[in-house]
């Protein structure tokens, strides 16, 4: 019985693990198969297999710029600045930008002007869990001083500021300094005042001009806009993240 009982047991420990490892070969073959189409320039077929493993969060820098590659190649705009988007956050390479600046101004796009602010931004974004993480721990060192200097009857004037600060430091980054850009995938996109198809529309944006995100109201995502926050259908836009 015990014998039955630990071969159960391994059955259970080991069928979650087999089912991952076939998962991960199945994703692996479709991947080179698309690639094998991709090389035989059989473009549309390959985009299908790539999007299929793309959607199950399998995916390389080389396949995301092949997806552009080939959604620029059928004329879809905001597809092509999707796939663009994220290749340079899976590479960094900062010709992808270059490229995304040179369609934005072909077809007359905003939001891919890159300033020193939204490098500063781009850079907050992508460290923000290593950033959060030095900070609560400089805010525990100085929570320990704190009470350390309470105990010996001194008063922790510098401990208690950097404990303010850093705390509301720490909420800014949690509450404040954190936007995800958006591109539209739609031939269009209605940009309204408020969270309702009812409120004023503000602009009609064609596919592919980009937009950052700063949160979420239902199916609404709140946006900006030359300076403005404004509200745009989710099922609108793409979201830039992996």
């Amino acid at each position: 019985m015990k014998n039955l009982q630990a071969w159960f047991l391994k059955i259970i420990i080991t069928f979650p693990f087999l089912l991952y490892c076939l998962s991960v070969n199945a994703q692996t073959q479709r991947i080179a198969k698309a690639d094998s189409l991709f090389r035989a320039k059989q473009y549309t077929q390959s985009l299908e297999l790539y999007q299929a493993a793309f959607n199950e969060q399998k995916y390389s820098p080389a396949m995301l710029l092949k997806m552009a590659y080939i959604q620029e190649g059928l004329g879809k705009i905001g597809p092509t600045l999707y796939y663009l988007k994220l290749y340079n956050l899976a590479s960094n390479d900062e010709q992808a930008l270059n490229k995304m600046e040179e369609l934005a101004a072909k077809f007359k796009l905003s939001g891919y002007a890159e300033k020193d602010a939204d490098r500063f931004q781009r850079w907050i974004n992508k460290n923000r869990m290593l950033i959060q993480a030095a900070v609560a721990g400089i805010l525990s060192i100085a929570a320990f001083s704190f009470f350390v200097q309470r105990k010996q009857h001194q008063k922790p004037w510098a401990s208690a500021v950097a404990i303010l600060l850093f705390s509301a430091l720490i909420f800014y980054l949690n509450n404040f300094y954190s936007s995800n850009p958006v591109i539209v995938g739609n031939d269009h996109a209605y940009l309204m005042e408020g969270p309702s198809v009812g409120a004023p529309v503000v602009v009609l944006l064609a596919e592919g001009n980009l937009l950052e995100s700063t949160g979420q109201e239902d199916v609404w995502l709140k946006v900006k806009w030359m300076n403005k926050i404004v509200y745009v259908k989710k099922n609108s836009v793409m979201t830039v993240a992996l």
